[in-house]
């Protein structure tokens, strides 16, 4: 839709046999889940406004310095390949130049302005608060746009990341990537070549599992801390002095040390320290990938950013969980030898984030400021708190001879382990007829083994009725203890 209705929105289409479309989806639920929410449902309730005929009667008038580099021997062959795109550069350039600059460019494709067919765009925020995106805002949200990310989004991200680290260190840079999923997946592509390694705490989040294995990477688990939770620093010794000397060495070591998923630990602030120190005695990049920092029901901790004192982090941040997952926004802030190299893949890939919901979020931290971003994120925090005691204290009334769980410290999900119990996936299937859905913890695991947990997200049932979806997933547990134990008398009789 970019040369009819406005390149800004990112939206386009493909048709082909479902064989093909079947791939497709895998690969783009993977890389970021969905396109952008926002764009699309603009773009729907303006053909539904206009129809068919309105539509192509607009069709038809619109076709008239850096520091050390460390990073660069961790890059992949791929990302070594890549290519700036000319056309892109010169965009950039010209996009980055401030608006006095008198400049009649003949170079980028990009659309008439005058063809464009929507004029503003009104937000009402449920504080009361309206605001309007037109003018000079709404020209630059409707055109293309720097691969980096809109300016002023940047700019008042580069204020949380100064809140995380407020002290000088190794330069870095920011891109706003669709979702912190694609930011994963671009860093990724950038530092992984097939048989790499890439170390991970178990139990793992699943698509981090499908990426690494479309890239024919090798996966080494990291157990968490028993006692304290959270990626165990001891363990990562261990794995990285007594890796065999025959193997190649691990690039790169992922860690989402607030309300990880599905165990909802956090790593404690000691052994983030500890993690770091490993990181740099042997040669590693840490990813970084924190999309419940906001969601802690503890006392604040560092960012690994805190510690960086060699450009060896890269954060991954997402507004999925503080602000709405349909608007695809995340960030990734790295060593900007990093983000050249997934400027680059962008570039090729999707020339840029959907400029909508990324002017959206740059108009309302605009409206709300970092005081009244940071206040909502306290209100938002302490729903989910509440939500989860509610499921805990539901658990602990009809579950305490079934199985244990670890009350999360972060995040949307509580991790139960089974007792007696050596895989949860055929009561996931029994529970689906019951009413009640979760995740069986065998998703969880490297190598399809089977496993006894199973993940329970308390995010979006009603406070009010997570009793009787614990009460539900009680029975079905039972009910399947109850079927074992009879098929075992048979073969037994």
């Amino acid at each position: 839709l970019s040369k009819v209705l406005c390149p800004g929105f990112r939206v386009g289409f493909c048709t082909a046999p479902p064989q093909l479309v079947t791939h497709m989806e895998r690969h783009y639920a993977v890389a970021m889940l969905h396109s952008c929410n926002l764009s699309q449902r603009v773009a729907a309730s303006y053909f539904e406004t206009v129809g068919v005929e309105g539509f192509l009667e607009k069709a038809v008038v619109s076709t008239q310095s850096t520091g050390k580099d460390l990073i660069t021997k961790f890059l992949s062959r791929l990302a070594l390949s890549r290519e700036p795109s000319p056309i892109r550069a010169i965009s950039n350039y010209l996009l980055s130049l401030p608006p006095e600059k008198d400049v009649l460019s003949l170079a980028g494709g990009a659309p008439a302005p005058s063809t464009f067919p929507i004029e503003s765009v009104s937000v009402s925020l449920k504080s009361g608060i309206d605001f309007k995106i037109d003018g000079a805002a709404m020209a630059t949200t409707l055109q293309y746009n720097r691969t980096i990310g809109l300016v002023e989004l940047l700019e008042f991200w580069s204020k949380i990341i100064g809140m995380m680290n407020p002290y000088p260190g190794p330069e870095r840079q920011t891109i706003v990537t669709t979702g912190a999923e694609f930011g994963s997946y671009l860093v990724l592509n950038a530092l992984i070549d097939e048989g790499d390694t890439v170390l991970v705490s178990d139990p793992i989040y699943p698509p981090l599992l499908l990426k690494t294995k479309a890239m024919n990477a090798n996966v080494e688990s990291i157990f968490e801390d028993p006692v304290v939770g959270g990626l165990c620093p001891k363990h990562l010794r261990s794995t990285l002095e007594n890796w065999p000397e025959t193997e190649r060495k691990p690039k790169v070591l992922v860690v989402c040390p607030t309300g990880s998923n599905p165990s909802g630990a956090n790593v404690p602030e000691s052994h983030r320290r500890e993690i770091y120190d490993l990181v740099c005695e042997h040669d590693l990049l840490l990813i970084e990938d924190d999309p419940y920092y906001f969601l802690n029901y503890g006392e604040a901790l560092n960012s690994f950013l805190h510690y960086d004192r060699e450009g060896r982090v890269i954060r991954l941040d997402s507004l999925s969980k503080v602000l709405c997952p349909g608007f695809r926004v995340g960030f990734c802030t790295a060593p900007p030898q990093l983000v050249t190299h997934m400027e680059r893949h962008y570039a090729v890939a999707m020339l840029h984030s959907c400029n909508l919901s990324q002017r959206v979020a740059a108009s309302y931290f605009e409206t709300v400021g970092v005081e009244g971003f940071l206040e909502h994120t306290k209100q938002v925090t302490q729903y989910y708190k509440s939500q989860r005691d509610a499921i805990i204290s539901a658990l602990d009334r009809h579950m305490s001879d079934l199985g244990t769980w670890i009350v999360p410290e972060a995040g949307m999900f509580v991790w139960v382990k089974l007792n007696d119990i050596s895989d949860t996936t055929a009561i996931a299937e029994m529970a689906m007829d019951n009413g009640i859905a979760f995740v069986p913890g065998k998703a969880f695991a490297k190598g399809n083994v089977q496993s006894p947990h199973l993940r329970l997200a308390f995010s979006i049932v009603p406070k009010e009725r997570l009793e009787e979806a614990v009460i539900r997933l009680s029975s079905t547990i039972r009910e399947h203890i109850r079927r074992s134990d009879n098929a075992s008398d048979i073969i037994a009789g």
